[in-house]
């Protein structure tokens, strides 16, 4: 089996978990609170995002513009998201408001319709903010003792996962359009391992919907 075969089979792993994400979260979903129907909004724009891609790739050759639909998407959900845990919400909403205007304006300006010139900085600057956004929260939790026991220990976990996911992502991103313009092989190795890291970041997502979910439940 060749590399790049591989890496086709890979990129099938994310819609499955991302479908299997969204099921448990509709079957759930009266049993979730604000912050586990954001996170299932998510999997359900992922999803949504991961089949149009497919579908405009076969019929276009050409699927350059939903990297600003997804920069928005995970703009729009970790700010709500940061919005209802964090007390620094004026940074939170500042850095939001500055990626979502960012992503629009370079969404008009840069040209999707050629590959090789297609180099959004938006999809690189979105995690970026959003590690900003996680640490933020976390310091708060570390200085802030009680709320760990007011119930919201459980968001320790998630938020470092969410930390770790979006630093790994804006390094997985940074050099990516640099690699596939020089023809780089390595190139496919990067994206091969965005991939996995993408479905284990889904996956947990998942678990975390359906272990909520079902803790309210009971």
């Amino acid at each position: 089996m060749s590399l790049n075969t591989l890496f086709e089979i890979l990129t099938y792993l994310s819609p499955l978990v991302l479908f299997i994400g969204a099921s448990v979260g509709i079957y759930y979903y009266k049993n979730l609170d604000t912050i586990t129907k954001l996170l299932l909004f998510f999997l359900i724009g992922s999803l949504a995002i991961d089949v149009s891609s497919r579908i405009l790739s076969e019929l276009f050759k050409n699927n350059l513009i939903l990297y600003f639909i997804l920069s928005l998407l995970e703009l729009i959900v970790f700010l709500k998201l940061y919005h209802f845990l964090s007390k620094n919400k004026k940074l939170v909403w500042t850095l939001g408001i500055i990626g979502v205007l960012y992503t629009l304006t370079e969404s008009i300006y840069l040209n999707a319709n050629n590959v090789a010139l297609f180099q959004p900085y938006a999809k690189a600057l979105t995690p970026l903010l959003i590690v900003i956004m996680a640490l933020v929260y976390f310091f708060e939790l570390i200085r802030d003792e009680e709320k760990l026991y007011k119930g919201e220990a459980h968001y320790l976990s998630l938020n470092s996962i969410i930390l770790c996911f979006f630093a790994l992502e804006f390094l997985f991103l940074l050099p990516i359009n640099f690699l596939i313009n020089e023809g780089s092989y390595l190139a496919v190795y990067v994206l091969m391992a965005h991939v996995l890291v993408l479905v284990l970041f889904y996956s947990y997502l998942t678990y975390f919907i359906w272990k909520h979910g079902r803790n309210q439940k009971q």
